[in-house]
C-alpha cells in the first residue's frame, strides 16, 4: 500500500512538473520540445505503468491549458500526441527495467541510455509523422503549436510526399529533444535514488519489470 501511494504521488508530481516546465519552455520559443523528461524520470523509478498513465494524460491536459492560456478554441487533434509518449516510455521501460542489466558498468549504462534516445526518437517520429498525415486532415481545426509546421512546407514544396514532409524535419529535431530527455530524464532518476538512499537506512534495491 505505501509504495502505491509513494508512485501515486511520484506520478502526480512527474505530470505537474512536466506541465510547469512545457509552459516555460513554450515561452522561450525553441525547437524541441522537452516534454517528457519527468515522464522518463519517472519510468526509470517508477516502471512501465506509471510511466504509460502520466503519458496517456498529459498531452489532453497540456492541449488544454495552452487554448486556455492564448484564447483558442480546443485543438482535439493535439490530444492524440499522448500516442507517441507512450511510446516513449514503452521503449524507455524495455532498455531500462532490467536493472542488473542496465547498470552493469557506467559505460554500459551510457550505451543504453543512448539508445534509448535513438529509439525513442525513432518511434516517435513515425508515430507523430503518421499522425499528421492521415488523421490530423480528418480535424477541422489546425492546431498553431506544431513545432513541424514551420519546417514542413518548405520540403512540400520539393514534391515531397505528405509523410516525408512531415517526418524528414522532425528527425535531427526529434533526436537532439530524445538525447536531452533521455539523459537528464535519468539524472533526476538518479537524483531520486539518492534521496531514497538518505531517507532509509535500508539499502536500495532494484526489482526487475
Amino acid at each position: 500500500m505505501k509504495k502505491i501511494w509513494t508512485t501515486t504521488i511520484l506520478s502526480i508530481f512527474a505530470l505537474a512538473l512536466n506541465i510547469i516546465f512545457q509552459i516555460f519552455v513554450s515561452r522561450l520559443h525553441l525547437i524541441v520540445w522537452l516534454d517528457t523528461i519527468f515522464v522518463v524520470a519517472l519510468t526509470f523509478y517508477s516502471g512501465l505503468v506509471p510511466g504509460l498513465i502520466v503519458a496517456a494524460v498529459y498531452n489532453p491536459i497540456m492541449t488544454l491549458i495552452f487554448c486556455a492560456l492564448n484564447n483558442t478554441e480546443i485543438f482535439y487533434f493535439d490530444f492524440l500526441y499522448s500516442i507517441c509518449g507512450m511510446l516513449i516510455v514503452t521503449v524507455t521501460w524495455m532498455f531500462s527495467h532490467k536493472k542488473k542489466e542496465f547498470f552493469f558498468s557506467r559505460t554500459v549504462t551510457v550505451l543504453y541510455l543512448v539508445l534509448i534516445a535513438f529509439c525513442s526518437a525513432f518511434v516517435s517520429c513515425f508515430s507523430a509523422s503518421a499522425l499528421d498525415t492521415f488523421v490530423r486532415p480528418l480535424f477541422s481545426l489546425q492546431s498553431p503549436f506544431n513545432i513541424i509546421d514551420g519546417f514542413s512546407p518548405v520540403f512540400k514544396k520539393f514534391n515531397y510526399s505528405a509523410f516525408l514532409s512531415f517526418l524528414l524535419p522532425r528527425i535531427p529535431i526529434s533526436v537532439l529533444d530524445r538525447l536531452i530527455c533521455t539523459f537528464s530524464g535519468y539524472g533526476l532518476y538518479r537524483l531520486l535514488l539518492k534521496i531514497q538512499l538518505s531517507s532509509s537506512p535500508a539499502p536500495v534495491t532494484f526489482q526487475e519489470g
